[in-house]
């Protein structure tokens, strides 16, 4: 079973630290522990971010509305993930979707304010912050590139790379075909032949309203 040292040296905004390194991390941090039951809700929609969270077991479900165009995005992740880290800063500092337990889940958490002391007591934290943010401002531009046919294919496969993480899996898109037809502009008939197709070459499940995404990582190279 892994250490609380080895478990923290694990988590993203901490990669390449040493245990050293860890032991101040610890020493100096008040860092807190929350534990969640299946259905709880850990963040919503528009909470004020003031607290790094990272979930240290567990599963959690990201609910993502988007609420004019009668959509949702869903996506189940599990340990490792940040929960508000890119919302600290900026104009926009409120949880951009619904966190959700899906199993007995455990978070980690410590203040804004002292995880700026923690970037500016290393280099190395200050350079994981870096990319971790920088990851989520590059995708937004390089999906837009990527899938910029117009068609179906590309409309789904943009709006699951910009809002789900590559980690991520159950993920789920919930909206009517009137809908998805008005977010593709598209005929709910193509989107009838859509999801008929994609089930086919074994990219999704579907009902009336939920596309069930089978792999992320596969769905998104397949329609490049």
């Amino acid at each position: 079973m892994a250490t609380m040292y080895e478990m923290i040296m694990d988590l993203p905004l901490f990669k390449g630290v040493g245990k050293d390194q860890v032991s101040l991390f610890l020493e100096k941090t008040n860092i807190g522990f929350q534990n969640y039951t299946p259905g709880e809700i850990m963040a919503d929609l528009g909470d004020p971010v003031r607290m790094v969270r990272f979930v240290i077991s567990g599963e959690i479900s990201l609910v993502h509305p988007l609420s004019e165009a009668g959509i949702t995005v869903e996506e189940q992740t599990g340990f490792g993930k940040v929960l508000g880290a890119d919302r600290l800063f900026g104009l926009a500092t409120g949880y951009p979707y619904k966190a959700v337990a899906v199993t007995p889940t455990s978070i980690m958490e410590f203040s804004k304010e002292q995880y700026v002391n923690l970037l500016h007591s290393d280099r190395i934290y200050m350079l994981n912050f870096f990319n971790y943010l920088s990851l989520r401002a590059q995708r937004p531009v390089d999906s837009t590139m990527t899938y910029c046919r117009g068609n179906i294919d590309s409309r789904l496969a943009q709006l699951l790379s910009i809002m789900t993480e590559p980690a991520a899996h159950h993920v789920v898109v919930k909206g009517t075909e009137d809908a998805l037809a008005r977010y593709c502009s598209a005929s709910q008939q193509q989107v009838r032949e859509w999801k008929e197709r994609m089930e086919t070459r074994n990219l999704i499940r579907y009902d009336s309203d939920t596309i069930w995404i089978l792999s992320r990582r596969q769905f998104l190279d397949t329609v490049k």
